[in-house]
Parts: C-alpha cells; structure tokens; sequence
C-alpha cells in the first residue's frame, strides 16, 4: 500500500497497526438536538454493491494479479473511506487525472445497480419518524460523490428527509478527517453534546469522533470488534436496537 489513515491506523511494513479510540456518553434523548447520518451502509446496506462493483474493476484493471479482493479487503482498504485515498493507496503510480477516470466509472457503474432497488436498514423508518416528531434536526454525512448519494436517498424515499446533505468532497477535507461533521453541525446550528451520529466504518467514525460527538456504531459490514476499537459509543444491529438503547418508542405507537 502507498499510504495509510492518518487518524486511526498506520501502515508498518506491511502490516496494518490499529490505535483504539476513546468513545464517549452518548447524550440522553431528551438532550438530542440533531442526529447525523452516514449513508453507505448506514441507510442502506449498500456494501454489497460497492464490493461487487470494486471485484470487477479491479480485476478488470489487473490488480491483485488479476484475482478478485474479497471482502476482508474491501472492509479495511476501502469501505467508508474518500475515492482519492483509496486510490492513492490502490494505485500510486497512478496520475491523478487516469485515478479520477477510472474511480468516476466505478461510481457510474453502482449508480447502475443502486437503481435498480435499495432497502432501508430494519428500524431506519420507525427511527426518523421519532425524530420528526421531536422537531430534530437530521443530516445526512457522506464521503460519497453528490450523484451516488442522491440516487441512494431517491431509491429509498428519503430524498426530501434530511435538512442538510453534506459530501465530503465539497468540504476542505473529506472523512477520516472531521471538517464534514463540523460542517454538518454548523448549518444545523448545534454543538457535539446534543448530537449523535451514526456511522457503519472506522474511516467515518473517525470523523465523526475527531468532531467531538458520540458515535453509533452500526454493524452493516464491519465487525463489533472494530467498531468498537474505533470509538463507538454503542455498536447496534439495526434501528430497532437504537430505539430499544434509548427507551423510545415508534410514534405512531405511543402518541409521543
């Protein structure tokens, strides 16, 4: 590999060296202001689809000697992380003009099977409607590119969900780095005690952390072990746990 995270893991002769980060209390409901999302694989389990898309590139392209990565690989190397990165790790002899080309393929072609049909995470629906009906601010926090991220809202239905939709791209720096959390919170006008965020890889949480707010882990495709290593302040199945850690309950249900 060409480089290594700069905020959770480094790269020593090959071998990857993991930092465990401190997680924090994540704030009582009746405290909450604001709840950040990721989207990949937060929203909806969408991994499966970047990985398969990543196997026929790649081996399109002859990396790994032509062999298809498997998903041990795409977990560490790839998931959550910006596109720049991954090729600068992937491909470093690479220019960054031939990077851009051959990522922006790769992105159209999961455009292509995004559309064909996305689910919610079990619980996302219940969760947002509880949300709504407290008058909380929500935000959607992602390091994918502005058409990869709205193709995923439309196929859910959520594209008129969220007050805010941030692409790490359009920021200074994009995740691991804080600045879209930061920026997430600037436009909702709340500080990191009254917000939590829910994240699905290392790469974001440790956005999310280095802004300060109390993160959920959620278990799409990493293990518990390395969330939990990466700071979460709760690791979760699904939405159904989340409402059932916090004591609340579907709206429709309680009147609430």
């Amino acid at each position: 590999m060409h480089r290594a995270w700069t905020w959770k893991r480094t790269m020593h002769g090959g071998n990857r060296t993991v930092v465990a980060a401190r997680s924090m209390a994540l704030p009582s409901p009746g405290r909450l202001e604001a709840v950040l999302f990721d989207v990949d694989g937060t929203l909806t389990d969408s991994d499966p689809l970047h990985l398969k898309t990543f196997q026929c590139m790649l081996m399109e392209l002859g990396y790994n000697q032509g062999k298809e990565i498997d998903e041990e690989f795409f977990q560490t190397w790839i998931a959550g992380r910006h596109n720049v990165d991954i090729a600068m790790d992937l491909f470093p002899e690479w220019d960054p003009e031939r990077q851009r080309l051959v990522f922006e393929e790769k992105e159209a072609r999961f455009r292509t099977l995004a559309a064909k049909g996305l689910q919610p995470i079990p619980g996302l629906v219940e969760f947002m409607q509880w949300i709504d009906a407290r008058g909380l601010k929500k935000a959607a926090v992602t390091n994918a590119p502005r058409a990869n991220a709205e193709v995923m809202l439309q196929g859910l239905g959520l594209e008129h969900s969220f007050h805010h939709l941030i692409i790490g791209a359009e920021c200074e720096r994009a995740k691991p780095h804080p600045d879209p959390y930061l920026l997430a919170m600037e436009r909702c006008g709340v500080k990191p005690d009254a917000v939590i965020v829910i994240e699905d890889s290392p790469a974001g949480m440790a956005a999310s952390i280095a802004a300060g707010i109390a993160t959920v882990g959620i278990q799409t495709g990493q293990p518990r072990a390395r969330l939990e290593q990466a700071g979460a302040s709760l690791v979760i199945q699904d939405y159904h746990e989340l409402m059932e850690h916090l004591r609340i309950a579907i709206p429709s249900a309680t009147g609430a």
